[in-house]
């Protein structure tokens, strides 16, 4: 059993993740972007390594590496909060 306190870093780090990988994501959009397919795979690929990567530094940092699959949840509300508020702001 994982200690309470560890939990709710863990849900705090997810769900602030998830923000930052949407802010992240919509900046790699609006700069990164080419026409060429195969340059695009391979911007998309290296985003995706940074970001996992990043995303379990942290999680070991917190948890020692336990992944539950609530704090993968967590990051996918942060990424649809992050939508949320960008929408929110355009208007």
């Amino acid at each position: 059993m994982i200690p309470l306190t560890i939990q709710i870093h863990l849900i705090i780090y997810s769900f602030l993740f998830g923000i930052f990988f949407f802010s992240m994501y919509l900046l790699w959009n609006r700069f990164i972007y080419c026409h060429n397919i195969y340059f695009r795979i391979l911007n998309t690929f290296s985003f995706i390594m940074l970001h996992t990567l990043l995303y379990f530094l942290g999680i070991e940092k917190i948890s020692d590496g336990i992944l539950h699959i609530y704090s993968l949840m967590i990051v996918g509300i942060g990424f649809l909060v992050g939508e949320f508020v960008a929408r929110k702001m355009k208007k």
